[in-house]
């Protein structure tokens, strides 16, 4: 079995799949697997660095692709434990293809908690045909939450992105992705800027301190039970 950090078994992954690392303690068989996964610059190392409350994934400022590999992060809070992967992002060094099977090859050999769906608030970054075929690939029973990023300027809430319509008669763009095919089972709009671009600037402090709390507790509702078993040793 793959474990966080570790490579997998041969056969079946892609050279694209887990990067092997040397792990700091034994992984536990109730650490629950998170993956987050988008388009290439949509922040998804930013993301698992807001998750797991540390820099234990490489960013950039930019949108050039900081993840090489898929790569497993361990994380703890709330006394649960997670592995947290950043995945590729699609369009990046790894085509749409290879991603999912990296997805695939991870529910089979961990069994997937959690899929969390990275993307700007950029429509270009929202790609409902990958999404459906990474529906066909795992499990029904598999959560996808939505997180879209970007948000510290947001008028409003940061929740206002997803609710409030941008003019009388317009769908809200919580309903302009359920109109296409874009539906999930929870979601959060959040900032994933690092703790040093925060540091002097009051209200984009407490809205990364919100965002943490928010997607950190979507994570423990989701993984509130047993965790999930590999999709290859339940067949």
């Amino acid at each position: 079995m793959g474990l966080c950090g570790s490579r997998p078994k041969a056969g079946g992954t892609p050279a694209s799949a887990l990067k092997a690392e040397p792990l700091n303690r034994e992984p536990s068989g109730q650490e629950y697997v998170v993956v987050v996964f988008g388009r290439t610059g949509a922040g998804i190392s930013s993301l698992v660095n807001l998750i797991a409350g540390s820099t234990v994934a490489q960013c950039h400022a930019d949108t050039r692709p900081c993840t090489q590999k898929v790569t497993g992060h361990h994380a703890s809070f709330a006394g649960k434990q997670f592995c947290i992967y950043d995945i590729p992002g699609f369009e990046g060094v790894s085509s749409e293809s290879e991603t999912i099977e990296s997805i695939r090859s991870l529910e089979r050999q961990r069994g997937i908690d959690v899929l969390v769906y990275c993307m700007r608030k950029a429509r270009q970054t929202m790609m409902p045909d990958t999404l459906r075929e990474i529906r066909r690939v795992v499990p029904s029973g598999v959560p996808i939450v939505a997180v879209v990023t970007e948000l510290e300027r947001a008028e409003g809430s940061m929740e206002s992105w997803w609710t409030t319509q941008p003019e009388a008669g317009r769908l809200t763009n919580g309903q302009a992705l359920q109109q296409r095919g874009m539906i999930f089972d929870e979601h959060a709009c959040v900032t994933t800027l690092p703790l040093e671009n925060v540091a002097h600037h009051d209200t984009f402090s407490e809205r990364r301190k919100e965002s943490q709390e928010v997607i950190r507790d979507i994570l423990l509702g989701r993984c509130s039970g047993v965790k999930r078993k590999p999709e290859s040793s339940v067949r």
